[in-house]
This record gives structure tokens, sequence and C-alpha cells, in this order.
């Protein structure tokens, strides 16, 4: 059995197709299955040892031309622009990073063709990438994707933004559709990397998988009380990082927490109790944790649950990120904040109040418990 994996590309930093497709590909390698990703070698780009990896084209933000796009959508980063604008649907993520534009969408969907007709994959596992999903259809290879509540047709779309890719559709002879978030209907199989109390979808062909990360039994450690450190990742376009680490270091300097700050877009510091990195090992501190304060992405409150910390999301205007902070509260194990209300005192507040709850711990604990016992990647290979 071969198995071609592809994640979803994008010029901004983004841990989650790309981690994840580590994971999968490290556990189809150790389940006996010849596996090769086609994955474009962006920013966020892991080259895995022994894996051969196929060209991928990178898509520009907006389909900009490449020397236009890679000047102006970091310094827009930098200034917090990407914070401002507010994104309803995945198929909207989709156009901003470029990944729907037409002549993006053409170059990519032959890439993906010249890898399968290449390595003659069994498989093509689908990380988000839509041209993915179009490359398989065209081949006839057996289709599996990665699915989750917010980012379904369903949930929210956009059809004005489906001109470009019906555009290639009508070329490639295959159905016009009302938005591209569709095209994961195609798929043989659909894997959510959750469980039904995070993401209750209504659809029968969901295979629910919780998390997709070999997890040791919790340790009943995490409910004590004497831990006191708190771990700050924000992620892009939330909170510009300049105003998040002022926040931050205003609200707890000198504090009872050892605060943590991880951000790509922050000089490393040493002051007192604040501690700032491009990158902290989020397992290591989770454990020593009373609180992660985070954007609301779904790698980082699946991480949160599985080690039973409370969690403050501060999502700001994106679907997925609200909604999942939204799931987090709904389920009392933890708390949302505006990004309009993101002050000293306010977080200062907020974090008192729940690192002060053993119920907040409980909760999230329960429902770390649960995505650690759903079945990973042992539930997507027997699904093989």
């Amino acid at each position: 059995m071969k198995i071609l994996v592809v994640p979803m590309s994008a010029i901004a930093e983004t841990s989650g197709p790309a981690s994840r497709c580590v994971l999968l590909v490290n556990a189809f390698k150790a389940a006996g299955y010849e596996v090769s990703t086609c994955m474009a070698e962006d920013v966020n780009f892991r080259n895995i040892e022994g894996v051969k990896n196929y060209y991928l084209d990178i898509p520009m933000p907006l389909g900009l031309p490449k020397p236009i796009a890679l000047r102006t959508f970091p310094i827009a980063q930098k200034l917090g622009l990407t914070s401002k604008k507010t994104v309803k649907s995945f198929d909207e993520v989709l156009h901003i990073t470029g990944n729907l534009d037409y002549k993006y969408l053409k170059k990519s969907v032959e890439s993906v063709r010249r890898a399968i007709k290449e390595y003659k994959p069994d498989i093509v596992y689908s990380e988000f990438n839509i041209s993915a999903i179009i490359a398989a259809r065209l081949e006839g290879i057996r289709l599996f994707t990665i699915v989750s509540y917010p980012t379904q047709h369903e949930y929210a779309h956009n059809e004005k933004l489906t001109v470009g890719l019906n555009r290639l559709l009508k070329e490639q002879g295959l159905d016009q559709l009302d938005s591209a978030l569709q095209l994961f209907d195609w798929a043989d199989k659909k894997f959510c990397p959750s469980i039904k109390e995070l993401e209750p979808f209504e659809k029968e062909d969901i295979v629910f998988c919780g998390t997709l990360k070999k997890t040791d039994e919790i340790n009943e450690k995490n409910l004590t009380t004497d831990k006191n450190k708190i771990l700050v990742y924000m992620g892009n376009g939330t909170i510009p990082a300049a105003k998040m680490s002022e926040v931050i270091k205003t609200a707890f300097k000198d504090s009872k927490y050892d605060v943590y700050i991880a951000s790509s877009y922050l000089d490393k510091e040493e002051d007192g109790n604040i501690h700032v990195a491009p990158r902290w090992d989020f397992n290591v501190l989770l454990d020593e944790a009373v609180l992660f304060i985070n954007h609301g992405g779904q790698n980082s409150v699946v991480d949160g649950l599985l080690h039973g910390v409370p969690q403050l999301i501060v999502p700001g205007k994106v679907f997925e990120r609200r909604y999942n902070a939204m799931s987090v509260v709904d389920n009392k194990a933890g708390a949302g904040l505006s990004y309009k209300n993101f002050t000293p005192e306010r977080v200062r507040s907020m974090a008192d109040k729940l690192t002060a709850s053993q119920g907040f711990r409980e909760r999230a604990k329960r429902l770390g418990e649960k995505l650690s016992s759903a079945g990973g990647m042992d539930k997507i290979i027997s699904n093989i």
C-alpha cells in the first residue's frame, strides 16, 4: 500500500497541516505502508528523513506576484494589518492564502498529478489541500481528507470565491460547485482529529479519531495547584506580536506566575519572570502550566486539553478560532476574550479567575482524556 500525503501550503507560519503531516507520515511508516509527500517547501516545511518529497508550488497571498507578496505580507503581519481582517469561512482562508487563485490552482493541481503519476499511490491523503483533492479525482485515486466542523460548507461559505475554482473544474470536465468547501465531500474517507463534544458533526460519514499525537496517560499532577507557569502563543493574525508582548508583560511582570511567550516575531528575552523565545517545548511547559493563553488554533486548543490546562482564548476575527473558543467555553474548560478587550487588567483578572478554579482544570482534563482515547492514528490506519 502506497500513500501520498499532501498538506496545505501558505507563506505565513502555521503549525497545523505541516505538523499533522509529519505525524501521519511517521504513523503510516510504522504501520508498514510506503509513504511519500507532496509538500511545498514554504516556511512550514519539515524534511522527513527517509521520505521522498515531490514538488508542490507555494501559493502567494491573494494570488499576488511573488516579489510583491514576499515584500508586503511580512510587513502587513508585523504592523498587525492581518489581524484587522474578518475571516468568516474557510474558503476565505483559501482565498487569502492564494490557494483559490486560478493560476495557482492550475499549477498546483498539475504538480500533484505529476507526483501521482510518478509515485503511483493507492491513496492520496489531503491535509486541507484542495489541489490534492482535485488531482486525486482526475487521476481516479482513493482520497482521504482531514475535516473540521467550522471548515465545512454547511457551517459557513462564500459563493463569490468560486470563480477561479469553477473555471478550472470546467476545463477539467468536473462539476461546478457552490463553494470550494464542497470539495471535501468528494473524499472516500473523512477524518476529524477531534471528538464530538468539541465538533458536533451531523454528517454520518465522519470518522472521529481524537488527537493524532501519541500521548502518555495524563498524570494526576495536572490536578494539583503547585504549578505556576503560564504559556502564551498567539499564532498569526490575532494580536500583533508587539502589542501582545506589551500586554502580557504589563499583566504579569513580577507576579506569582512564570510566563513563557512563544513568538517568531519577537526577540529572545529573559526579564525576571517573563521569558520570550521564538519557540518553546510546549509538551514540557504545558505539563507545568496553570494556564494557556492562545489564539484558538486547533493544535493549540487540543494541546492545552491533552495536558489538562485551562485556556484563555483570544480568537480575533477568524471564524475557526472563534468557533474553537466557543467550544472550549461551552465545555467550561476555559474562557474567551475579545481582542478589543485584550488589556493587561482584563488578562490578569481572567487569568487569576481561571487558575483559582479547580473545576476548569478538571473539565479540561476530562476532554483531554476523551481526545486521547478516541483512536488517533490507529483509527485512521484501521480505515485504510
